[in-house]
């Protein structure tokens, strides 16, 4: 192993950090590796850095061989997974044998374990309780969300964190534990950032406004992030003078219009500020989206004190018996058309009885569309106090592509009607 003073950034850079996560899941496909983005995430918000990210399998020398290199290069890793009872949690055994310690019980997360059991009124065995086995050097670090406990260890200059893999757990574990542990051993200033959603403007039209204007590219890198029908534009700067300054110029860049958000996290969250703010009501009728911008809208903390409620309008009957949208409209124009769409959004404000109505009706695909109407074609319709009014839209991609720009289509053009 590389000596500490080879391997480490100076102090005023902080730690290096690595993570390896473990799992023949991860790299099958059958499981999303989340570990990356809630330890990324984290770590920036706090003025760190994740310097490199591994995945490897179950394999003990996979395992060895990760922990080995990561231990050379960087002051702190954190290792996911393989701390469970089964044949293939072999991380523990692994890093026992590197130390040239055992592994042993933790008594008061065993403990622990019975106790959860027991209020469960779930059936203990001797394979659950290994859960509670810990490298015989470790600290313990309780697991909050689970049964098996994270463990800290000092290998040589570095600090190795255990982690469970379950994203829970190891979100859990990060929050009480890691990052207490790093804030405390290398203090650093967050990072002061300005985050703008934008929608109607692509990267590179985004881009060329900013330099048009002669943003201070020099001093501080924009990053771009592209999702359905928006831009995620992330300024990043520990001048708060500075920040504010690029922020104000960005900020006179875009119009009410395309300036979805300011540092707020989703359209849906800006939607419900204005909802609550001027104390009004909003009701959603559904087709295509099956629910789903019910399900966002209801995630938000206090929904209830704006959302009313919704329709999943699937067949045609259901928009007839439901949303009082007219049989001949249906007939004529067809499901997946604006006038469907706006009479829709009449129909479930006024069914609900709420201030706001916002429908979605589309062809998600991957079957069912025609040369007219084909697969990506969704028309959202909005009805409110001064009457309705559809935006036809057209996406490509999987269908959950699909579903997921026309929720936020919905959102966005609602939220255009609530500022005016």
């Amino acid at each position: 192993m590389a000596p500490a003073s080879s391997r480490r950034l100076s102090e005023v850079n902080g730690p290096r950090i690595e993570l390896i996560s473990s799992g023949s899941e991860l790299l099958n496909g059958g499981t999303v590796n989340r570990h990356a983005q809630a330890l990324g995430a984290a770590l920036d918000a706090e003025g760190y850095t994740l310097s490199r990210d591994t995945t490897i399998g179950d394999q003990a020398e996979e395992i060895r061989a990760a922990l080995s290199e990561a231990l050379d290069r960087a002051e702190v890793v954190v290792f996911s997974g393989g701390l469970g009872p089964t044949g293939d949690d072999l991380t523990r055994g692994v890093v026992a044998e590197m130390l040239g310690c055992g592994v042993v019980m933790h008594e008061p997360s065993r403990l622990r374990i019975v106790e959860r059991y027991r209020f469960r009124r779930k059936p203990l065995n001797n394979l659950v309780e290994q859960h509670a086995l810990v490298v015989e050097q470790a600290e313990v670090l309780d697991n909050a969300a689970g049964l098996a406990p994270g463990e800290l260890l000092r290998i040589g200059g570095a600090v190795l964190f255990l982690l469970p893999g379950p994203p829970s757990e190891f979100q859990a574990i990060l929050t009480d534990h890691v990052m207490p542990f790093l804030r405390k051993r290398w203090p650093s200033s967050p990072v002061r950032t300005i985050k703008f959603h934008v929608a109607g403007l692509g990267e590179s039209d985004l881009l060329a406004r900013m330099h048009e204007a002669k943003f201070p590219f020099e001093e501080i890198n924009p990053s771009f992030r592209a999702s359905p029908g928006q831009v995620l534009l992330t300024l990043t700067h520990p001048d708060e003078a500075r920040l504010t300054h690029a922020g104000e110029l960005v900020q006179s860049l875009l119009t009410v219009h395309e300036l979805v958000a300011l540092s707020h996290d989703s359209v849906a969250s800006v939607v419900a500020d204005l909802l609550t703010g001027s104390g009004q009501t909003l009701a959603v009728a559904e087709s295509c989206t099956g629910g789903g911008l019910g399900e966002q809208l209801t995630a938000l903390p206090g929904s209830s004190r704006f959302f009313v409620g919704g329709v999943i309008a699937y067949a045609n009957a259901v928009k007839e018996s439901l949303l009082d949208v007219p049989a001949e409209l249906l007939a004529d124009q067809g499901a997946v058309s604006g006038p469907v769409a706006a009479a829709m959004a009449v129909g479930v404000r006024t069914r609900l009885g709420a201030d706001w109505g916002v429908s979605i009706t589309g062809v998600a695909g991957p079957g069912g569309g025609t040369d007219d109407k084909p697969v990506g074609l969704v028309y959202i319709g909005v009805a409110g106090p001064e009457g309705s009014a559809v935006r036809e839209i057209r996406f490509g991609g999987s269908r959950s592509s699909v579903r997921n720009f026309a929720m936020r289509a919905a959102l966005n053009l609602l939220r255009e009607h609530l500022v005016g």
